[in-house]
């Protein structure tokens, strides 16, 4: 049984391309129909379908035409392997453009939760952000979370934010912790603030103070060490577990 081919003409009608542009993709070399034997019409078939397919997606994708001429295509394969071959490349040039994109995404999220935390642009973050996108990107992350935490409490820890309103509660408290550092631990507002950590943090975990430590410990940076999670440097750290400790101790003698 033969495999249906289709005129320039009613390819254009069927897929929605227009017949000039049919005509400028052969001349890319993008498409390579066969011409009739008799009359010299050219004749697509399944592999050009395949062929458009992924010219669409690419071109969606932001890809320019003559981009898209220089990767590599299947030829000289059978109809179901060919589409198959054509689905999954399609997929790896997705997946690599989101993880791209998620990265561009994180940055911007990371410069609007600095504002948000500063309310001023901070060049010294937006440098360590571009830094760490680099150097510290959410694979990496991923891959130290999961040699320190278990399967179960990967599942349970609470997703970093930057946007929306657990962020800017968050954002909140690091802008009194950072107004607050030259306070005692016992002073009122230092304990008021420790309450307000201390209940966010309930929150955040879902009230799993085991879970809650073992965060803290992966996050606490060491002597020297860059701050692991935006705003939580040695300095903002130290100054946690000492208004928190002074709040827990004084509530622990009422």
């Amino acid at each position: 049984m033969h495999e249906k081919k289709y005129k320039v003409g009613e390819l254009a009608r069927r897929s929605g391309i227009s017949i000039a542009a049919l005509h400028y993709y052969e001349e890319l070399g993008l498409l390579q129909p066969e011409r009739h034997p008799d009359s010299g019409y050219r004749l697509y078939g399944p592999q050009d379908l395949v062929r458009l397919q992924e010219i669409a997606v690419l071109k969606a994708m932001g890809f320019k035409l003559s981009e898209i001429g220089g990767m590599p295509t299947e030829t000289g394969q059978p109809r179901g392997e060919a589409w198959k071959s054509a689905l999954l490349r399609q997929s790896e040039w997705i997946d690599t453009r989101m993880r791209e994109l998620a990265a561009m995404h994180k940055l911007i999220e990371s410069g609007l939760f600095s504002i948000e935390v500063n309310r001023k642009v901070v060049l010294e973050d937006m440098a360590d952000f571009v830094r760490q996108l680099g150097d510290f990107d959410s694979s990496r992350r991923g891959e130290a979370r999961t040699a320190f935490f278990t399967g179960d409490e990967l599942l349970r820890l609470p997703q970093p934010v930057e946007t929306g309103p657990a962020a800017e509660a968050w954002a909140a408290l690091l802008r009194r912790l950072r107004e607050s550092l030259h306070r005692p631990p016992d002073a009122p507002e230092s304990l008021e603030l420790a309450r307000d950590l201390l209940d966010y943090a309930a929150e955040a975990f879902g009230g799993d103070g085991q879970l809650l430590e073992r965060y803290w410990t992966f996050v606490r940076p060491g002597a020297g060490e860059s701050a692991r999670v935006y705003g939580l440097d040695a300095e903002i750290s130290a100054y946690i577990e000492a208004v928190t400790d002074e709040y827990l101790r004084r509530k622990s003698d009422e």
